[in-house]
């Protein structure tokens, strides 16, 4: 009788599966989940990662694990890569801004954990911008329309990735949130505690994240049956000041609404802010949704009620779909939209007497 297939050799058949049908991409786990996943010990998974890696299919960086090499004329290493994040100067705060640094943050763990360096820049002249891409192997960027030129002029030197917003130019791939669906569940969920009269802070209507937001907020009143009231609508500008001077908008009002909804979260903690300084208590009197999950929105009292982006998979799906273009192949999906999810904390209850202003 023939002897078994050593199990060294059964694992590494294991891993050249999954690198065959792209399960591992560009890094393998590391070898005791790898064991833990094949069910073989750790010695074993080590042994057949090392062929691997003497055969050319795997190397291994110190302190960061072991990768994939692409094809044989492919083989310039990914520890030499760097990749940019490019942000826009006229967003407020930039880099600084909690939902963009934590953008940047999950980013900079995707490339850290694949061996590769991440630079942050913004708009440069043409020269600089080539001097600075020239140093890069690809690009993530937030688009806004405003800015769609020069991500024109990145992508005519470097694969480019957008995330936020798509661009008018669909042959730029890009990773977006489902923002009318969250903002309509939203609605959904404050109707769900019996509140009808709800007042909505609008970020700026200058890209499709702002519009639509908007438009989910008003598809949701419509779907619940609610009527749409113009009045109950402040635009913001994403900022904490606006928040604090839309609450002050729908105090004014004869009738406040019940439940306040923000396009991002430095807003919703702005109202938040200002209706206590109004001795308007929250959420016994009005109830306030943000939008982000920044760190921030679970530290104060009450929590924050909030609909998380998903960062990590932003990040991790746009980092991958920049790979693939920088490895000459082009991503399997040319667009992805994410859905975001609702957490539900502590500045939503159901309705209780009108507000007085």
């Amino acid at each position: 009788m023939k002897d078994s297939v050593p199990k060294y050799k059964l694992a590494q058949q294991y891993i050249e599966d999954a690198i065959r049908t792209k399960q591992f991409v560009y890094k393998l786990p590391g070898e005791r989940a790898l064991a833990k996943e094949f069910g073989f010990s750790y010695m074993t998974v080590r042994k057949a990662v090392d062929i691997l890696v003497s055969q050319g299919v795997l190397y291994k960086v110190a302190t960061r694990g072991t990768f994939i090499n692409g094809d044989r004329d492919r083989r310039r290493r990914k520890t030499n890569r760097t990749i940019g994040y490019f942000l826009d100067t006229r967003i407020s705060m930039g880099i600084a801004s909690p939902y963009y640094s934590m953008i940047f943050d999950a980013i900079e763990k995707e490339a850290s954990d694949h061996g590769l360096s991440l630079v942050y820049f913004t708009e440069r002249s043409e020269d600089q911008l080539q001097t600075v891409l020239s140093k890069m192997d690809g690009v993530i960027a937030t688009c806004f329309p405003r800015n769609e030129g020069l991500i024109g002029k990145i992508k005519s030197l470097i694969p480019v990735v957008l995330i936020e917003n798509s661009a008018t130019d669909k042959s730029i791939p890009s990773v977006v949130i489902k923002n009318y669906d969250a903002i309509a569940d939203c609605v959904d969920y404050l109707r769900g505690l019996d509140h009808e009269n709800i007042g909505f802070i609008s970020g700026l209507l200058d890209s499709e994240i702002g519009t639509k937001r908007l438009e989910g907020y008003m598809g949701g009143l419509e779907k619940n049956a609610i009527s749409y009231d113009e009045s109950l609508i402040y635009r913001g500008d994403y900022s904490f000041e606006s928040g604090v001077r839309g609450a002050d908008f729908f105090l004014q009002l004869d009738c406040p609404p019940t439940a306040l909804i923000c396009a991002n979260d430095s807003m919703a903690l702005g109202a938040v802010k200002r209706l206590r300084d109004r001795s308007v208590a929250v959420p016994d009197r009005i109830s306030v949704v943000g939008f982000d999950d920044i760190e921030v929105a679970s530290q104060i009292s009450p929590a924050l009620t909030t609909i998380a982006a998903p960062v990590e998979d932003i990040a991790r799906l746009s980092f991958a779909m920049l790979m693939a273009l920088v490895e000459g192949d082009g991503p399997e999906v040319q667009h992805m939209s994410l859905p975001a999810r609702l957490v539900k904390r502590q500045t939503c209850r159901s309705p209780a007497s009108p507000v007085a202003a």
